[in-house]
C-alpha cells in the first residue's frame, strides 16, 4: 500500500510539471505566481508524504509541515489576483 501511494505521489508531481509546461508551450497558461505557487505546492506536499511514509521525517513535523503549507496557500488568496 505505501508504494502505490508514493507512487501516485510521484505521478502527481510529474503530472503537475507536464500540464504546466503543456500548458505554457501551448499558450494557454502563464507562468504567473498562481502557476509557480501551484508548482511548488505540487511539488512539496507529495515529497513530505513520501518523506513521511519512508520515515524520514516524523509525522509531528510532516503534520506541522502541512499545516504550515495550508494555511500559506489559504493566506495568499486574497493577496494576489
Amino acid at each position: 500500500m505505501r508504494f502505490a501511494v508514493e507512487i501516485i505521489a510521484v505521478l502527481i508531481m510529474v503530472g503537475a510539471v507536464g500540464g504546466i509546461f503543456y500548458g505554457v508551450f501551448k499558450g494557454t497558461i502563464s507562468l504567473s505566481v498562481r502557476t509557480i505557487q501551484f508548482l511548488s505546492i505540487s511539488f512539496v506536499v507529495p515529497a513530505i508524504i513520501i518523506m513521511s511514509m519512508e520515515h524520514v521525517m516524523s509525522s509531528d513535523s510532516s503534520s506541522a509541515l502541512i499545516g504550515i503549507i495550508v494555511g500559506y496557500v489559504l493566506a495568499g488568496i486574497t493577496r494576489s489576483e
